[in-house]
């Protein structure tokens, strides 16, 4: 490609491995995107660099001597500089996904999750790298997690057992500045009760605060930890900090059947049965004949009960798939143009997918299925520039930050 310029350190001319320095000013759009993509493939093949330096330098010395290197040479911190050496050596281990690297053909995040989720248990690493070709990073993650699942059988028990036994949590003082970080992995359960408890505190802090109050959202997040930790025994669960879980009826055994978490991430029945003994079971019908889900003009916050009923329902922000956990609730027929608060009428979106909506105007459609969906305005590439076209004539572009 024309646009592709680049040497290996022998003076050999080969696959290119840098794109040349370009005036960005004079691209259009979609000479953008595709230098862009000119981008992504130069980091992947860097990144592919990176960890045979990284793994052939530990195999010639120990990993402790690859981390030192690291952190001199790629000026990383010694966090940053353990992870890049253990993630070299789990590339190594899947040869498609470290070829598919050096190649350009998958990004460096994708090719990370394929080594790692190797590490963990049995993939079909030719499955995932062609799935890596071509799916964003949600997808694809939706995509390796559905394939660890069923690589691992056993009605999911064996992955969520091998996550449970990978939990940790590191809390320590940074010699910096003297904060305290905290950082933690749990299984899908655990992480989840967590969100839920979390974004509820959020909520209600949130909703506490007055009008000058300008404390950010992850201040916010960090006050709800603090008090959902530090409660006095006694103060009980937050108000709504509740599991959500699926599952299906299986009529033939009058029996339920493949459990499942919010996100769908599938959950062994006997963990299912751990949770419904340890939590109270209220069974509830959501249907039109319900006040809690069609309140018309009533009030403009949506219900406990409607917020429940759409987090089954979208299950996710419509726009971009956040966690039902941390989204706001919008009228699609905005309230102040008498929109009703029922159940029809809402859905849910993450905070930047609200702001989308309501300053640069992006609109809810409902696909023929019944889900929603978030649809951009017309494309900028729609609306460049005449070459030709006198000044005055052009079409302008307003691009809101």
């Amino acid at each position: 490609m024309a646009s592709e310029q680049g040497k290996w350190a022998d003076g050999q001319v080969a696959v290119p491995v840098w794109p040349r320095v370009v005036d960005v000013a004079g691209l259009t759009l979609s000479g953008l995107r595709e230098r862009l993509g000119v981008i992504k493939r130069a980091e992947s093949r860097l990144a592919a660099m990176k960890t045979a330096a990284l793994a052939e330098y530990a195999r010639r010395s120990t990993e402790g001597m690859a981390r030192r290197m690291a952190c001199e040479e790629l000026q990383a911190s010694r966090r940053q500089a353990k992870r890049d050496v253990e993630t070299a050596e789990q590339l190594t281990q899947v040869p498609e996904t470290l070829e598919a690297l050096g190649s350009g053909e998958i990004p460096e995040a994708h090719a990370k999750k394929i080594a790692r989720a190797a590490s963990q248990g049995p993939v079909n690493e030719t499955v995932l790298v062609e799935a890596a070709r071509s799916q964003n990073f949600d997808t694809f993650s939706k995509t390796l997690r559905d394939h660890q699942q069923e690589q691992s059988g056993n009605d999911g028990k064996s992955l969520f057992e091998k996550q449970r036994e990978r939990r940790s949590v590191s809390f320590f003082k940074s010699p910096d500045d003297d904060m305290f970080i905290l950082s933690g992995k749990f299984d899908p359960v655990a992480g989840h009760r967590i969100e839920a408890a979390l974004a509820t505190k959020e909520r209600s802090l949130r909703n506490d605060k007055d009008a000058a109050d300008q404390t950010s959202f992850n201040q916010r997040l960090a006050d709800a930890l603090e008090e959902l930790v530090c409660a006095e025994p006694g103060d009980g669960k937050p108000l709504g900090a509740n599991l959500i879980l699926t599952a299906d009826w299986d009529a033939v055994n009058q029996r339920m059947a493949d459990a499942r978490l919010l996100d769908g991430t599938p959950l062994p029945m006997g963990e299912a049965l751990r949770l419904a003994c340890d939590a109270d079971i209220l069974p509830a019908v959501f249907d039109r004949k319900s006040q809690e889900l069609w309140i018309g003009r009533k009030v403009r916050s949506a219900t406990e009960a409607q917020r429940a009923a759409l987090i089954v329902r979208d299950r996710h922000c419509i726009g971009c798939g956040q966690s039902a956990t941390w989204c706001e609730v919008h009228h699609i027929h905005e309230w102040s143009r008498g929109g009703p608060t029922d159940l029809d009428n809402l859905v849910l979106l993450c905070t930047p997918c609200h702001h989308q909506v309501h300053d640069d105007n992006w609109a809810v459609h409902r696909r023929r299925d019944g889900t929603y969906e978030l649809r951009p305005p017309p494309k900028p590439e729609d609306c460049e520039p005449f070459p030709d076209a006198p000044q005055s004539q052009q079409p302008r572009i307003l691009v809101s930050h």
